[in-house]
């Protein structure tokens, strides 16, 4: 009777062991909660930093008057497979950068509309009605933790959401904690750290919904992770257990 309810013990105990390795389905659902009507008040408003790339071109009837920087129809269909710091400007430590022909020009803390229309006033000195294109080619991302594919991430545009920079890493992965993501941001008073729950639909709305150039997400392993380092042995000894247990069992009730 005493060997059986050792058996038992044991089984229940493997039994145990099966439950607590499962993480419960509200843990690894994103976007669980209903956000309602919910009006979304944060906007997004990349200002230009020391250290940015940028580029400036300038289109007009006669390009090769502004070698350099004007852009003639058969330059644009031209790829351009230089480094973004071979063919962009870049703001300096005191905030501006040097054009062609206009000479230097104050960025730091302005927006890209804003840019454009100081450049473009300048560029007003030398033709009637210039048209100038200022993009931004130093946005930069870097996600990191427990996502598919960690790294750092160049964006093409001038805009990106959370959602979408976790994309660019291939999702959160499997022992990925959705409810402990932080973006670590670089503002002019210093390091701030957002807190993000993926499970909540509150974190597509509001200051982590747009990631900034420099922008750090950092997804958090779950605690479920350590059990995975050892997932082999685990394994091979929770099958030994199970039939040990099984093979326990079907000799007591044979006796």
């Amino acid at each position: 009777m005493k060997i059986k309810n050792i058996f038992l013990s044991f089984v229940i105990l493997v039994l145990f062991g099966f439950m607590f390795s499962c993480t419960p389905q509200r843990e690894i659902v994103c976007f669980q909660n209903n956000a309602g009507n919910t009006t979304d008040t944060s906007d997004f408003e990349m200002k230009l930093a020391i250290g940015d790339i940028i580029t400036v071109d300038l289109y007009t009837i006669n390009p090769d008057a502004f070698p350099g920087i004007g852009i003639s129809k058969d330059r644009a269909t031209i790829v351009d497979s230089r480094s973004a710091y071979e063919k962009g400007f870049t703001i300096d430590k005191t905030g501006k950068v040097i054009l062609p022909y206009v000479g230097e020009v104050f960025l730091q803390g302005f927006s890209i509309p804003e840019a454009r229309n100081l450049i473009t006033q300048k560029f007003k000195a030398y033709l009637d009605e210039p048209v100038i294109v200022v993009k931004k080619l130093s946005f930069k991302i870097s996600v990191v933790g427990e996502v598919q594919k960690p790294g750092l991430y160049y964006v093409p545009n001038e805009r990106i959401t959370l959602i979408e920079g976790l994309a660019l890493a291939g999702d959160v992965a499997m022992y990925a904690d959705r409810t402990n993501v932080k973006i670590i941001r670089q503002t002019a008073q210093g390091s701030i750290e957002i807190p993000i729950d993926l499970t909540n639909q509150s974190s597509l709305v509001g200051v982590g919904r747009y990631l900034y150039p420099d922008d750090v997400v950092y997804v958090a392993p779950s605690r479920l992770k350590a059990f995975s380092q050892i997932s082999v042995a685990a394994g091979i000894f929770t099958s030994i257990a199970t039939s040990l247990a099984l093979i326990g069992t079907l000799y007591l009730r044979s006796k």
